[in-house]
């Protein structure tokens, strides 16, 4: 035991006091920062100089169009969208508890991020509206060769966009059916209104048209239904009316009320598996690529003539695992700073935390058990890839259902998933986030399932790698490695 424990103490040390292990654990949160900021400072849309060729065929909309293109009205939408924007920030905000130092930081980025917009330059489109007589094909063959530029360059713009609007757009048509005549009297079909783009424009742009000319077409309809207009509403106020109201959803927790987390809580899940994962493979792939390094070097000679394989593969394994913990806490405790400082730690109660530290080691000695005999049986990472990769395409599988798993942890499926060997600690960490909490004897019965597979994958693995360890050539396929498991 003194020898194995020696041996892991060295993978332990060989690993994290490498600089590659200590840049690796810093770039994520450095990462993450990086990315932050740098979405916070891409302009809204690119800046686009161009015409929007609009055929009204009802007479009422060409107007409103143009309106809605003008300096002012786009001015205003800015304005009005930065409003809205940092509104629905701070109504977030509101929502989840935080400190006044983190609400200041927020508002911070927001004022940044807004500076960082207005000072990006505008799409710069005008509208130009068409007569009935006007080729529509010759229109469109010009927008389909027409070349997008970022600003005016003195010329005219080019034509990007065709816009057609038919009468029924705006007016509609009375559906007639025989079932119904008094309920179909009330039904007005709307006809489509038709919007032909250049195939480069920026698909932002393409939506910030679209809805400009919508908010004309719904205009219009308010201006040509006379119920509406006698009435004395203006489109804008209208629309007031009949916006969703915001609801303020509160958690009934046993500290008393608080603000639900929302869309927050389909976070846990995914952050539990991510956490597993990670720990689990980074620390199963650094014991295969040392095992795959000493064997090619012939150091795995040197060190078998004072260990036994079982003591070898054993401490190799503990001092992975203490790599594999090492960045589970560190990046675990990064997730509960973060849960602390909004006030969100009951989303992950200290019995989860737990269970999540017995899945982990029963899902690292299996995962390790496997890399270990894999590292032993080949020569070079080249062979060893192509063992990994039915091992690593059967971890993915998870991670490809995990949403269903986690909005739906007690069904047929996911409770079957949860006793699939080799699976059921990674199903397990997510039906913990998910959406209903799990019955109580199912934590220890996958448990169980989860320590009987990591002991029989050490059992297969150690024969493995007694065998493969010091045997060198063409490398093993899948049916020879089952043939040493039963030989050795």
């Amino acid at each position: 035991m003194k020898r194995t424990m020696q041996i892991a103490v060295r993978e332990f040390l060989s690993v994290v006091m490498t600089r590659a292990f200590l840049i690796g654990v810093a770039i994520v949160p450095i990462m993450l920062v990086i990315v932050g900021v740098a979405l916070s400072l891409i302009p809204k849309s690119p800046a686009v100089s161009g015409r929007v060729v609009v055929l009204d065929r009802s007479g009422a909309v060409g107007a409103l169009v143009q309106k809605r293109f003008s300096d002012e009205s786009v001015r205003e939408e800015a304005e009005s969208d930065g409003r809205r924007t940092k509104a629905m920030m701070k109504d977030a905000m509101g929502q989840v508890p935080m400190s006044d130092a983190t609400k200041s930081m927020v508002d911070k980025q927001l004022d940044g991020a807004k500076q960082a917009r207005d000072a990006a330059p505008p799409a710069r489109l005008t509208v130009e509206l068409l007569t009935a007589g006007e080729d529509i094909e010759t229109i469109k063959n010009e927008i389909r060769v027409s070349q997008i530029r970022a600003g005016a360059d003195g010329g005219q713009p080019a034509r990007l966009v065709l816009v057609v609007i038919p009468e029924a757009a705006v007016r509609g048509s009375v559906v007639q059916t025989d079932a119904d005549p008094e309920k179909a009297a009330g039904s007005i079909s709307w006809e489509p209104h038709e919007v032909f783009v250049n195939p480069q424009l920026d698909f932002e742009v393409q939506s910030t048209i679209s809805r400009r000319v919508g908010e004309a077409i719904v205009d219009a309809r308010i201006a040509s239904d006379l119920r509406l207009s006698g009435t004395g509403l203006t489109p804008e106020r209208l629309r007031e009316l009949v916006a969703r109201p915001r609801a303020d959803i509160k958690s009934l927790t046993k500290e008393g009320e608080k603000a639900s987390a929302g869309a927050l809580q389909i976070l846990v899940p995914v952050a539990f598996m991510l956490l597993l994962m990670m720990s689990v493979l980074s620390g199963g792939q650094y014991l295969m690529t040392a095992l795959v390094e000493e064997k090619s070097n012939r150091v795995m000679e040197v060190l078998l003539s004072a260990v036994s394989p079982m003591q070898l593969m054993l401490g190799k394994i503990l001092g992975m695992m203490g790599v594999a913990i090492l960045l589970l806490t560190i990046f675990g405790g990064l997730g509960m700073a973060g849960l602390l400082a909004f006030a969100l730690a009951d989303l992950v109660p200290l019995y989860k935390l737990a269970w999540l530290g017995v899945f982990f080691i029963f899902a690292f000695f299996t995962i390790a058990s496997l890399m270990a005999a894999i590292g032993a049986a080949v020569n070079d990472m080249r062979e060893a890839q192509t063992l990994l990769s039915p091992v690593m395409m059967f971890v993915m599988v998870p991670w490809l259902l995990w949403l269903p798993i986690s909005r739906a942890p007690n069904s047929t499926f996911s409770t079957v998933m949860s006793f699939v060997p080799g699976l059921n600690p990674f199903v397990m960490v997510i039906r913990m986030g998910g959406s209903e909490p799990v019955p109580n004897w199912h934590y220890p019965a996958a448990a169980l399932v989860a320590m009987l597979t990591s002991i029989f994958a050490a059992w297969a693995s150690a024969k493995i790698f007694r065998v493969g360890v010091l045997m060198y050539g063409k490398p093993p396929n899948l049916a020879t490695l089952w043939r040493w498991v039963r030989m050795a």
